[in-house]
């Protein structure tokens, strides 16, 4: 599974270094016109990047109670830290992330989850899109408040290897300023933003999910406790909408990165959520309107041969249900970086890259004079 998480990576990296490298003048034969500032950031797609990296994904469905928001159960799966490496050569990507046991060793305290999950965030130059294909299965409750107490994901309340969550989903936000602001020198590490510059960010989204467990989603002691009417066993869920944000990079001494970015997203949700009750089980559909958050951060230093630098990525939305509970779903990474550049040809995959349609385009980037 993970070897097609990798195939998934790589042709988005590949669509992207194809499409948004390059332009023509069309009054100077064969001259390529730079589609940036390079006064605000300058980019090194052609130099070849070697990575090092570790990455935690999450993502975690919160059951909220309509008339008192305190009322909040967390699902979280068992998630793992992954250690990696990865080159960059003229706009082709590729990353290898590694799940070490000795690091990952807490199954007997929160559950084992199995898992395929294939998220990729590429970042071109006036478009970033993130896409989602998940597939989990074990959870547990990592955050409930009782009447008495609060537990926080010290340890788990209870264990639900039965509980399944899959999604897909793809957000994308094209960027205005992609002259002079750039997603790539935070989030890709192939160029660098040399002066403080922003952006406004628009653009559509689009997310499904279905929930299935053999039981209810909210344990019986709790749904008595928290006085509820819901017991839902599973749901098929979508969204469907548009974003509109900003983002900005704050530049200290042409090296050290702030860059954040927020997007907020307002549409259509359907739910389809199977219950069971007294009377045996039935569904319900609905139909309503809702949020949909999509935000990242990053900082650390950044000069013309090495990138050293943390980021965080989060999306959220609602899910569509009726009677006395709200459903959240979330999910993001926290990820570091360490990349070195070198301006050294690769032989093999200049010959393969020049010889594949494709690929063949990806170097074609003007430099700068």
């Amino acid at each position: 599974m993970k070897f097609y998480a990798l195939l998934l990576t790589l042709s988005l990296s590949l669509y992207y270094s194809y499409n948004n490298i390059y332009a023509q003048n069309d009054s100077i034969p064969n001259e390529v016109v730079l589609d940036h500032d390079t006064t605000y950031y300058k980019s090194y797609n052609n130099d070849l990047h070697l990575r090092l990296y570790s990455v935690y994904k999450f993502n975690n469905l919160i059951l909220t109670g309509n008339n008192d928001q305190s009322k909040r159960i967390v699902y979280s799966p068992n998630g793992n830290l992954n250690l990696g490496f990865g080159f960059n050569y003229r706009g082709l990507g590729i990353n290898i992330g590694i799940n070490f046991p000795a690091i990952n060793n807490d199954n007997d305290t929160f559950g084992e989850t199995k898992k395929l999950d294939m998220r990729s965030y590429v970042y071109g130059r006036k478009v970033a899109i993130d896409f989602g294909l998940q597939f989990y299965n074990g959870f547990y409750i990592s955050e409930y408040e009782s009447r008495n107490s609060f537990n926080q994901s010290n340890q788990p309340t209870q264990l639900r290897g039965d509980m399944k969550i899959n999604t897909i989903g793809v957000s994308t936000l094209f960027v205005q300023n992609h002259r002079k602001f750039s997603f790539r020198a935070a989030f890709a590490q192939t160029e660098v933003q040399k002066k403080t510059a922003g952006s406004l960010l628009y653009g559509p989204y689009i997310n499904f999910l279905n929930i299935k467990a053999d039981s209810s989603l909210i344990p019986s002691h709790i749904r008595e406790e928290y006085q509820l009417e819901d017991n839902i066993i599973k749901g098929v869920y979508g969204s469907a909408g548009l974003m509109g944000g900003y983002a900005f990079s704050l530049i200290i001494y042409k090296r050290i990165f702030f860059t954040g970015a927020l997007a907020l997203g307002y549409g259509l949700n359907y739910g389809n959520t199977w219950y069971d009750t007294t009377e045996g089980r039935f569904n319900e559909d609905v139909w309503d309107t809702g949020f949909k958050l999509n935000t990242r951060t990053a900082f650390g230093y950044n000069n013309r041969r090495t990138y050293l630098g943390f980021s965080f990525v989060l999306e959220s939305y609602n899910i569509a249900t009726s009677y006395d509970i709200t459903e959240l779903y979330w999910m993001g990474q926290f990820r570091f970086n360490i990349v070195r550049r070198f301006d050294w040809k690769v032989p093999p995959l200049d010959w393969i890259m020049d010889r594949l349609p494709i690929l063949k385009n990806s170097g074609k980037e003007a430099s700068d004079i």
